[in-house]
């Protein structure tokens, strides 16, 4: 099936300039000969020798000539140099030696992902000059592991699987109206009996960033919190409307330090995290705000008679954002309530996740581009796995990625099917594109059965993320993913 396209990997390099010959050793040296990637040669020795792809392979730090080998067949060598203007940037020329430049370790890892690639798919890897950037620097997945419990080690799992394609971001999404799945040493009362506990989280970081991934806890407010309000109905909205059981009372300072106590008690868990995602979304229903005769009475008492509730919340994501910031994490929300006050401005270095535009009422891309919020797109009509297909989604697949032209820049559409487009060369604000899983109805899909359904869609993501869309035909890019699900298929049942 792949008898058009010789470079078996996802994602494809930018730039492929394949040479005559194969490069397939039984004894590898693997070379760094910077210090900085002795890990990364380390890592590469072992699995050369894990898959049986090379009878031994050795690594040092020392700069080795081919005499000085020690019998080796071939000397796979990590340079540190320049390679392009991201750290993930990567230069390769692979003849019977192989030579790698990459100006930081993530780089060296994301190169040698590529032969491992093809090594799985036909034992070898053809001769070529490899040359390989991303288009955006976050290529993300989004795991709602709070309505549905997903054990530790499966999340180690995933975190293997995806750091093998080049996703770099893991958006742990740790509480819901369903359950709260973390552990919790200021408040054990609100965690769900099936969690990952706190020894467990720390394991995951740590591999995490051994991996180049940057782990980003979601811990949604001041909505979404049904679960942990049961335990504490003292910081409970006030009825009044839809959805008041799981919201906070954001009016009042007690309930607004609960919800920063919740932050302070898992900031421990999370010691390599760059980023916080505060969430901010569906907190009441947006489309019925003055509904809610707290938010409105409170709102105009702060700040006249033209606010609404939409200034409260942004009054108070800006408060979590600043908390969150003075220790260390950029903030970032989800896009629906935000932009929508009238007294007030969103802070604008909180990075805003734009899932979807569903309602008129809610604020255009064109106006966050504007007012200078970076962005990440989580495009739900195309990129959101929902299970159980709940709310009229329908789940993601490979096919429609590429017959919609999926690329980071290609936003969900606004009421009435106008597109929200951001084009390439992008723009700095545009941070990059994410896929979600969401479990709406848990009971839909066991854990096994998210893994193997989410992986040709994240693949194609992945794929169209890094490169900014694909060269490759939607019939090509399906036999790749084949090949490489095959060998990963057949790596799980030895």
């Amino acid at each position: 099936m792949t008898a058009d396209v010789s470079w078996i990997a996802l994602p494809q390099p930018s730039d492929l300039a394949l040479r005559e010959g194969r490069w397939r050793p039984r004894r590898v040296q693997v070379i760094a000969a910077d210090p900085a990637l002795l890990a990364e040669a380390r890592r590469f020795a072992c699995e050369l020798t894990a898959g049986g792809w090379v009878t031994s392979a050795e690594t040092t730090d020392a700069q080795t000539t081919d005499a000085e080998a020690d019998g080796a067949d071939s000397i796979v060598r990590l340079h540190r140099g320049p390679a392009g203007e991201s750290a993930e940037s990567f230069t390769m020329i692979v003849g019977d030696d192989i030579e790698i430049t990459a100006d930081a370790p993530v780089g060296a890892f994301r190169a040698t992902r590529q032969l491992l690639h093809n090594l799985r798919a036909h034992d070898d890897v053809p001769h070529a000059v490899v040359r390989s950037a991303p288009a955006v620097a976050e290529r993300g997945l989004h795991l709602d592991a709070a309505r549905k419990h997903f054990p530790a080690e499966w999340v180690a799992q995933l975190l293997h699987d995806i750091a093998d394609i080049g996703i770099n971001v893991l958006q742990w999404h740790v509480s819901e109206n369903e359950g709260f799945r973390i552990g919790s040493a200021a408040h054990p009362e609100i965690v769900s009996d099936e969690h990952v506990t706190r020894e467990q989280a720390l394991a995951l970081a740590d591999l995490a960033r051994s991996l180049h991934i940057d782990l980003i806890p979601s811990l949604d407010l001041p909505g979404h919190l049904e679960h942990v309000l049961a335990q504490h109905p003292e910081h409970r909205m006030p009825p009044g409307g839809a959805l008041s059981e799981r919201a906070l009372d954001i009016t009042d300072s007690h309930a607004v330090d609960f919800a920063l106590s919740l932050i302070d008690d898992l900031i421990p868990l999370f010691p390599h995290s760059t980023h916080w995602h505060l969430g901010g979304d569906e907190f009441v229903d947006f489309a019925d705000i003055d509904a809610y005769p707290s938010l409105r009475e409170a709102a105009r008492e702060r700040f006249g008679p033209a606010a609404s509730g939409f200034d409260l919340l942004t009054e108070f994501v800006n408060l979590a954002a600043a908390h969150v910031r003075a220790r260390g994490f950029s903030p970032r929300v989800w896009n629906d309530g935000m932009l929508r006050g009238n007294a007030t401005t969103l802070s604008p270095d909180i990075v805003l996740t734009w899932w979807t535009n569903w309602h008129a009422a809610m604020r255009p891309l064109a106006e966050a581009v504007r007012a200078g919020h970076e962005l990440v797109n989580f495009n739900d009509a195309l990129l959101y796995h929902v299970l159980g297909e709940n709310a009229g989604y329908v789940y993601p697949t490979s096919e429609r990625i590429w017959a919609a032209d999926w690329h980071p820049g290609l936003f969900p559409s606004l009421p009435g099917g106008a597109r929200q487009e951001l084009a390439a060369p992008y723009p700095p604000q545009l941070r990059g594109a994410s896929f979600s899983i969401w479990c709406d109805r848990p009971e839909a899909q066991s854990v096994d059965e998210v893994r193997t359904t989410i992986r040709g869609p994240l693949c194609a993501m992945a794929e169209r993320a890094w490169n900014g869309g694909s060269m490759l035909t939607h019939e090509q890019f399906a036999a790749i993913e084949e090949r490489l699900a095959g060998y990963v298929d057949r790596a799980a049942a030895r």
